[in-house]
């Protein structure tokens, strides 16, 4: 029997966005400018959104996560975030998923620190899911999942100059 040696790279799955070794394609929308950090995160690498005007940005998930959220349904999406200043705070959306004709949004119970802050987001109907200002309802939620073209995760909580951190979104 012959022995074979060989070497496992780790590489994080579809449904893991770890940013250890780059931004994994996740960008920022208009209001801010995307970047990566290697050091920072919780731990390793983390994208870095910046603005320096009012108006609100998030960080847009790339092609692949979004594949990958479409078979979420009842799944938890996780997420590490901090903000540099927790002043003169906005509300609005926290996490947006749309397919193009539907689109869910979430409210977070509160915003990030100045530290990292945990985020855990069940991809159901009981969880608090929003369309327009009714409750989402089951079919909704899978309808928007199937055909999912965006997600976004809230950036910018803060009306002004500013900066926040994304890290480890998941699909569990």
């Amino acid at each position: 029997m012959g022995c074979y040696r060989f070497t496992l790279t780790p590489l994080d799955p579809p449904d893991f966005n770890s940013f250890d070794d780059g931004d994994q394609g996740w960008r920022v929308s208009a209001g801010g400018v995307g970047s990566f950090s290697a050091t920072g995160g919780n731990p390793g690498g983390y994208v870095v959104g910046v603005d320096n005007t009012d108006g609100v940005w998030y960080f847009i998930a790339p092609t692949p996560f979004t594949n990958e959220v479409r078979k979420g349904y009842g799944k938890t999406l996780r997420f590490d975030q901090f903000q540099s200043a927790t002043d003169a705070q906005g509300n609005t959306a926290d996490v947006i998923l749309t397919n193009g004709m539907i689109t869910l949004t979430f409210d977070t119970a509160y915003n990030p620190n100045t530290t990292w802050t945990s985020y855990a987001i069940k991809l159901d109907e009981l969880s608090g899911w929003k369309k327009g200002y009714e409750r989402a309802t089951k079919a909704d939620i899978q309808a928007v999942l199937a055909n999912l073209t965006e997600l976004r995760i809230r950036g910018e909580y803060r009306s002004g100059p500013d900066h926040g951190g994304l890290d480890n979104v998941g699909i569990f």
